[in-house]
């Protein structure tokens, strides 16, 4: 089950919530909001972290990235021949 604190809470009390993290994952909100999540670490999680990055960039510029493409899909296919 994971611990929810207030920005203000991590602040005063990092040290506890780091010793917390090692069993659980803590989300941090701002003004009821959550904003960020504290999670153990492993050795071999550099991979998934990396997905999970690449995943939060494509999910924060859907619209932007939506709009793109569109643009390519309407332009319809391609001459390019391999």
């Amino acid at each position: 089950m994971p611990k929810i604190v207030t920005t203000s809470e991590l602040q005063k009390n990092i040290g506890k919530l780091l010793l917390w993290v090692g069993r659980a994952n803590v989300i941090v909100t701002n003004r009821g909001k959550a904003k960020v999540i504290m999670l153990p670490y492993f050795e071999e999680s550099d991979d998934v972290i990396a997905d999970y990055l690449e995943e939060y960039e494509m999910r924060k510029n859907a619209p932007a990235l939506r709009k793109k493409w569109q643009k390519s899909l309407e332009s319809g296919l391609s001459d390019l021949v391999i």
